[in-house]
């Protein structure tokens, strides 16, 4: 009897745990923003599962960094409430995003080292789901620009006067607020599916000419600043397996595989001939103009405006909230770096940067090359706004951090003593 109900407690919290975890991806992934603030329907739940799990998070390196980081964001929000009283809305709603955010990883990191996950076939997807759209957008502005607004109604509010057919300065920008964020993300996420999943010929060739259409559609200079240096360590990446195999290449001949063959063959086929109509459409033109227009001094010099107005050393501790304020005024510091010191203060962007970018223990070196995309869109925007986006980043940092995925899904380990700490922690997490 009493195993019986143990058992049955047991369901309720895998039943629990495997219902928010979901939830969250397909808000993540496929639903639509809240219509008044652009916040995922799916974040009442993730302090739900806090409620239940929260003490289940505390063998994380992350989480103690994590709790840090959450009162110098409070505190920070408070000095901005002092200084610039105007702004305390923005700056409430900017700390329970990023605190939401964190939350993600926690929740996806959790499920991911309890529970059998598999993310490839939702990333697909969800590559396809984005290519989608970037057809209709292709085809007609003004029909992609309606089937946006079901998804995120703020993303017209200061543009919804446009006509879109044949408006040069429209682009594409998924359900998403930003046309750059979804072209780090794709980037991105190609390359996980490259460098951490068993991806066929067919995915590859795909994905590839999926990624190229949706860069071309966001024509964002950012975006194929990414894709050259992903396509970069991609190529070293694979000299040096081959270097580490002395050049001995296992090639797996299965029916399966050589179905995928076929198909990559006949897509590229079909597809190769249409490039060169593809890029004299407006589109593909007006994408190639802001490459050729855009040398990437407009950033530069607002970056030197923000080191000429900003003393850094006022922001050691605490910064000043969500909301940049350069010289009194609000300001968008196109930067990452920047804009999490002024608004948390350096030691929050150091522990920011420790639970974002950090290459973890377990992780190849191979298999988190993904973020360099991630890192670049940080660098030169900010992203941190796109709040689904930086969910699906987090979920994708769980998957590239837990051993057990890793064991199970990607390349393994890199040695034995990784094994053996993995093992050790992930033992921890079930007891």
């Amino acid at each position: 009897m009493r195993k019986l109900f143990n058992q049955t407690i047991q369901s309720r919290a895998d039943n629990f745990d495997t219902l928010i975890f979901y939830l969250c991806i397909m808000d993540t992934l496929f639903l639509p923003y809240v219509w008044f603030v652009s916040i995922p329907y799916s974040m009442p739940l993730l302090y739900l599962w806090l409620i239940k799990r929260g003490k289940s998070i505390g063998i994380y390196k992350e989480y103690k960094p994590f709790l840090l980081l959450l009162v110098l964001m409070v505190v920070s929000t408070a000095v901005g409430f002092v200084s610039a009283p105007q702004h305390l809305y923005h700056n409430i709603v900017y700390l329970i995003q990023f605190t939401s955010m964190f939350l993600y990883y926690f929740v996806f990191r959790y499920y991911i080292d309890q529970y059998d996950f598999h993310v490839k076939n939702l990333l697909l997807v969800f590559l396809l789901f984005t290519v989608v759209l970037a057809i209709f957008f292709n085809v007609d502005k003004s029909i992609y620009h309606n089937i946006k607004l079901l998804w995120n109604q703020r993303s017209g509010i200061s543009i919804n006067n446009t006509i879109y057919e044949g408006y040069v300065g429209y682009r594409y920008s998924f359900v998403w607020m930003d046309a750059n964020n979804i072209a780090y993300m794709m980037n991105a996420l190609v390359l996980y599916l490259w460098c951490n999943e068993k991806t066929s010929l067919f995915t590859k060739v795909f994905s590839l000419i999926s990624l190229l259409f949706i860069l071309v559609s966001c024509m964002s200079n950012g975006g194929f600043l990414s894709f050259g240096v992903s396509a970069g360590l991609y190529l070293i990446a694979g000299i040096g397996s081959l270097l580490k195999a002395n050049f001995h290449i296992k090639l797996r001949v299965k029916p399966e595989n050589f179905f995928f063959l076929l198909l990559a063959v006949i897509a590229l086929f079909y597809v190769v001939p249409k490039i060169p109509d593809y890029l004299e459409t407006g589109v593909a033109l007006e994408s190639m103009e802001r490459i050729r227009s855009n040398s990437g001094s407009s950033r530069i010099l607002i970056w030197q405006e923000v080191v000429n107005q900003v003393n850094f050393l006022n922001y050691i501790f605490v910064g000043t909230g969500g909301v940049t304020l350069v010289g009194g005024k609000e300001f968008s510091p196109h930067n990452g770096h920047f804009y999490w010191i002024i608004g948390y203060g350096m030691i929050a962007y150091v522990i920011f940067m420790y639970i974002f970018f950090r290459k973890r223990v377990v992780t190849p070196l191979k298999q988190y090359l993904w973020i360099v995309p991630i890192f670049i869109g940080f660098t030169v925007n900010i992203m941190l706004g796109e709040i689904k986006m930086m969910g699906l980043v987090l979920l994708l940092i769980a998957c590239s951090s837990s051993s057990r995925y890793l064991q199970k899904h990607g390349e393994g380990l890199v040695n034995s003593r990784n094994r053996k700490l993995s093992y050790e922690r992930d033992q921890r997490v079930r007891n």
